[in-house]
């Protein structure tokens, strides 16, 4: 028979008389105490020490590995006392367990509830084929950190600050800390103090912010406020381009700029040549300008004005010149217009001037590629350099402006009355509206071509010979011939007698058939039939007998028959 002991068997022995069942027996016997043999795993959990707010050393110690296959052991975790292996964070070291000592270190930690208890809980365990087994719970407490100031409180990007406090903690990876929203590199951890360097990018979006953000250090899953009102200084570094025309966008550059409404309306300001131009757009990290139309230097200093302390940028902004290619066309009347073509500045402000040569002449922006120039009214005729100015640069066109002095080259036809059209060949202006004078009388009209003016004889103008001229501008070109204006008249009539309802034809000379006429037999009116510059034909009307004068009023004369007519019955 056998016994079994704590470690190990005892085995009894019994006498036997036949040899062979002897040795028999002893081996059966020897199997089965062997097969009630079990050697199970003893693990025990030794130490639980708090290495800083976010990290721990569990130790523990494995005492018996029994006779199973390892498949894992380490240690499992958490902030409740209750573990087990369904409960709580595991810390596995594997398959290769031995008899002796272990230690695992836990960091970033970081468990729900933490805020609430510090408490951490631990315990050993080694698991085999057959199952697990536990060592005791232990516990520790990790030690809470605390903020006790910055200094200093104030800083540019790339500046070190140093956070004082007890942060139980040399290891940088468990230390963040926020300007703004803005993770700033952590430099240094001690358990007394945490150096950063204070990060770019840090926008100031509030009305309210001024240039002070707030700073937060996070650690063991919390936030610590360390000051709400920490000072950025911004930096002005460079910009860009250098070189370019006026109206050129520049982007200044820097680091943690002013990025509010507060700072827009005075506390940020930038300079060109001393003139403050507005800023366009702005970031944390950039300006954006425009050079101004008004710079009358080619190279330009650039500074910048934030919270009163002026940054005077390096180097100089270098203003390009425009181009002029061409001119179209080339020649034209006082008064016309005429485009120049090239490369210039596109703005309603652009301060673009045009000189023919020393005169100024009005000039207006079509696009960046052209000018429209109305050529002076009082300007002489002949050939004029067009120079275009714009800021600091004067650019002549490739060629000259060639004026043109307005002419009349004829008339026709050469005589008519009041009311005649006459047409005025020479040049002149499209589209514009001239005097004509007969002699003193003026007439308005209106040029549809720029070689021939249509004009109506005016009313109130003497029989006889008249100069025509022409008024452009402050000129006034006469013609060559003179214009026999007509007085209108009768010279005969036909037939000299009838009844009444016939028609008479009255022959005329001098006569407009678009003015007013009308016909009187005696003083009875009558209907006029139709009026031509000959002749006027008319009804003799119903109320009337005898012999008469007929009596025709056009423009307002009236004209009275050499003959007298007879109406018969």
């Amino acid at each position: 028979m056998c016994s079994k002991g704590k470690r190990g068997t005892v085995m009894r022995l019994y006498t036997l008389k036949h040899p062979l069942l002897l040795a028999l027996f002893s081996i059966l016997l020897l199997q089965a105490c062997k097969k009630d043999e079990v050697n199970h795993p003893e693990v025990e959990t030794t130490e639980v020490t708090a290495l800083s707010p976010t990290s721990a050393r569990l130790k523990g110690h494995i005492t018996n590995k029994g006779d199973f296959k390892i498949i894992d052991y380490g240690f499992v975790y958490g902030y409740n006392s209750d573990l087990s292996e369904t409960r709580g964070a595991k810390a596995s070291l594997g398959k290769d367990a031995q008899v002796g000592d272990y230690s695992k270190d836990l960091t970033n930690l970081n468990i729900s509830g933490y805020n609430y208890d510090r408490t951490l809980y631990a315990r050993a365990y080694l698991t085999n084929e057959k199952g697990t087994v536990f060592g005791q719970v232990s516990s520790v407490v990790l030690p809470s950190p605390n903020v006790q100031g910055i200094s200093p409180g104030s800083g540019k990007a790339g500046d070190r600050v140093t956070i004082t406090g007890n942060f139980y903690s040399n290891n940088t990876s468990e230390v963040e800390v926020l300007f703004g929203s803005i993770a700033a590199k952590v430099l240094e951890v001690s358990p007394s103090k945490v150096v950063v360097e204070v990060p770019s990018g840090i926008s100031f979006n509030s009305y309210y912010s001024y240039n002070q953000v707030q700073v937060v250090l996070r650690m063991a899953g919390q936030t610590y406020n360390v000051t709400s009102n920490f000072k950025i200084i911004s930096t002005i570094k460079d910009f860009t381009p250098t070189t370019g025309p006026l109206g050129t966008s520049i982007t200044i550059t820097g680091e943690n700029l002013p990025y509010s409404s507060y700072y827009y309306s005075g506390y940020v300001r930038v300079y060109m040549n001393g003139t403050e131009v507005s800023v366009s757009n702005y970031s944390p990290s950039s300006l954006q300008v425009q050079v101004p139309y008004t710079l009358t230097s080619d190279k330009v200093t650039i500074s910048v004005l934030i919270d009163g302390v002026t940054t005077v940028l390096p180097g100089e902004f270098v203003i390009t010149p425009h181009t002029v290619s061409s001119i179209s066309p080339a020649s034209g009347l006082t008064g016309s217009s005429f485009s120049v073509f090239g490369n210039f500045p596109y703005n309603y402000n652009s301060n673009i001037s045009v000189k023919l040569g020393e005169i100024p002449a009005s000039a207006s922006v079509v696009s960046s590629g052209q000018l429209t120039v109305t050529v002076p009214h009082d300007l002489p005729a002949g050939s004029y350099k067009v120079s275009v100015t714009a800021g600091p640069h004067t650019v002549d066109a490739p060629e000259q402006y060639q004026v043109l002095s307005p002419e009349i080259t004829g008339f026709s036809p050469a005589s008519g009355g009041i009311g005649k059209e006459v047409v005025i060949n020479g040049r002149f202006l499209p589209n514009q509206y001239y005097q004509v004078y007969f002699g003193s009388v003026a007439v308005t009209t209106r040029s549809y071509t720029g070689n021939a003016l249509r004009v109506y004889v005016p009313s109130g103008i003497e029989a006889g010979k008249v100069k025509i001229a022409v008024k452009h501008g402050n000129q006034l070109i006469e013609a060559e011939d003179e214009f026999t204006v007509l007085a209108p008249s009768i010279a005969s009539f036909s037939p000299a007698s009838g009844v009444a309802g016939s028609v008479v034809t009255i022959t005329t000379s001098g006569f407009t058939p678009s003015s007013y006429t009308a016909v009187k037999f005696g003083t009875v009116p009558t209907s006029v039939l139709g009026v031509t510059e000959n002749t006027i034909r008319a009804v003799v009307p119903s109320n009337v007998t005898g012999s008469m004068k007929i009596n025709v009023v056009h423009n307002g004369q009236t004209l009275i028959s050499p003959d007298n007519f007879v109406v018969t019955n």
